[in-house]
């Protein structure tokens, strides 16, 4: 009879054991497939966009009830994960007014915003492809269906379920009120696993191939888990090496965004490689595959 139960614990050292060489496949093939223009292009991009998409965002989700609540804690879990330590709270404050602003506008700006969003939906999808090689876009009413998803549904999704757990842990036996901390560590933890499931989703749904939910879910935790690092780092750096805010004086903020967005994408498709890559591994052909001079 066999063991079943070794085999089903087998799984975990086998992911350990190949996590090392995944990777840097991952960042070869990174580094010779021209990525960092893409990189390169999505940040540019994504600068362009930033403000369209979030008016675009506001004007879905203010029909909301409870839109306030919901824009507090979007605000906070984007501040916390993905923005720059530092600098994140201007960089918030100055996004939402200008999309403020800009969802005041025509219907000729609105059809100006919506243009923007998806011109940097298209550049994603672009580059996922990529990735996985693929050489024929999805039809039209596909695409059309996706960007939809992603502008109102996980804002929504998101949105929604950080109210709720923010209610939760704060009214959870009167213990968190009595524990600030906890409830930081909580919180923190759920806006990681938001942020795993978000990027899980997007290399799951993305590219035009068959992606299998289990390779996206491990490399969405894994870029998750890299912004953590990255955020780290940045702090690190701002705290030890201040002589940026010498060279730039009040200007600072906008090198240390641009970097920040060029480094959060190139993350993003650092853990699209790793989807693309994890099933060679998992059945052995990646050592082969790389002793033959594959990609």
């Amino acid at each position: 009879m066999p063991n079943t139960r070794s085999n089903g614990r087998s799984g975990r050292p086998r992911l350990r054991r190949i996590a090392a060489p995944l990777l840097f496949r991952a960042m070869r093939r990174f580094m010779s497939d021209d990525f960092d223009q893409i990189t390169a292009s999505l940040a540019f991009t994504t600068l362009l966009s930033l403000v369209p998409m979030v008016a675009l965002v506001l004007a879905i989700v203010s029909a909301l009830p409870s839109f306030f609540a919901f824009i507090e804690n979007a605000d906070r879990m984007i501040v916390n994960n993905l923005l720059p330590p530092g600098s994140a709270g201007i960089i918030s404050t100055k996004v939402m007014q200008y999309s403020r602003r800009a969802a005041e506008v025509s219907w000729l700006g609105v059809g100006f915003l919506v243009v923007t969003a998806i011109l940097l939906l298209n550049t994603i999808e672009r580059a996922f492809n990529h990735v996985w090689r693929v050489r024929e876009p999805r039809p039209v009413w596909r695409r059309v269906l996706l960007y939809v998803v992603v502008i109102a549904v996980w804002p929504l999704l998101i949105g929604s379920l950080a109210a709720g757990v923010s209610y939760g842990v704060t009214s959870s036996l009167g213990l968190v009120g009595e524990m600030p901390w906890l409830r930081a560590k909580m919180l923190r933890v759920f806006s990681i696993g938001m942020l795993a499931l978000f990027f899980s989703w997007l290399y799951y749904a993305v590219p035009n191939a068959a992606v299998r939910w289990r390779d996206a879910w491990i490399a969405g935790l894994a870029s998750a888990l890299g912004f953590v690092l990255l955020q780290n780092a940045f702090e690190w750096y701002l705290a030890y090496f201040p002589s940026y805010k010498a060279i730039y004086g009040a200007f600072a903020v906008v090198p240390i965004f641009l970097l920040w967005v060029y480094l959060s994408w190139a993350l993003v498709l650092l853990g699209a490689l790793i989807a693309h890559f994890l099933p060679e591994f998992e059945h052995g052909g990646g050592r082969a595959r790389r002793r033959r001079g594959g990609d």
